[in-house]
């Protein structure tokens, strides 16, 4: 870090400014600024609308992902207590992992110039700019970049599974040969 000290300037994009405050950025990012709409992360317009998504977007995507799922986890044999079993076990895990991963990853101490920009890209932004309501959720954009190594380490390379809910119903029915992986 220079000598003197790094000034955030709001009326840029943010996404690789937050990275030169240094040690300085956990105070700065745990200073909220109250406005309905948040300054731009993005230079590039196509980026910054990967941004953007509205709160009810999310159950919009994967509730019928879930359906899906359950509705063919049935069609291959399982029994319906079994697949409402799994739905609830799946809301519980995610719960569970949610909370997880907001107390300790999300709240890791950062010093570093990547490691600053990346924890206010995944979860810095909800700090500062609590009140905009285009940023209140994690766009599945983001999520779908996050959870390719993921996706990869669990079939392998196959595309024979389906990613459920990021929850255990699709790893006890993976386990179980309901997505035809070994």
């Amino acid at each position: 870090m220079a000598d003197k000290e790094f000034i955030v300037d709001l009326n840029k994009p943010l996404a690789f400014q937050v990275g030169h405050l240094g040690k300085a950025y956990q105070e700065w990012v745990h200073q909220p600024i109250f406005s309905k709409a948040g300054p731009r992360i993005f230079e590039n317009d196509f980026f910054e609308s990967l941004t953007r998504i509205v709160w009810w977007y999310i159950p919009t995507i994967w509730l019928p992902v879930v359906c899906w799922t359950a509705t063919m986890s049935i069609r291959r044999g399982q029994s319906l207590p079994t697949v409402a079993l799994l739905v609830i076990a799946g809301i519980s895990a995610w719960t569970l992992i949610e909370y997880i991963f907001h107390r300790f990853l999300f709240h890791i101490k950062t010093e570093s110039y990547w490691a600053n920009t990346a924890h206010y890209l995944i979860h810095g932004y909800h700090h500062k700019h609590p009140m905009d309501k285009l940023r209140l959720v994690f766009p599945p954009s983001g999520t779908a970049v996050m959870c390719i190594p993921l996706i990869r380490s669990w079939v392998g390379g196959k595309a024979n599974c389906v990613l459920a809910n990021s929850s255990l119903q699709t790893l006890l029915s993976r386990n179980s040969g309901l997505w035809g992986v070994p």
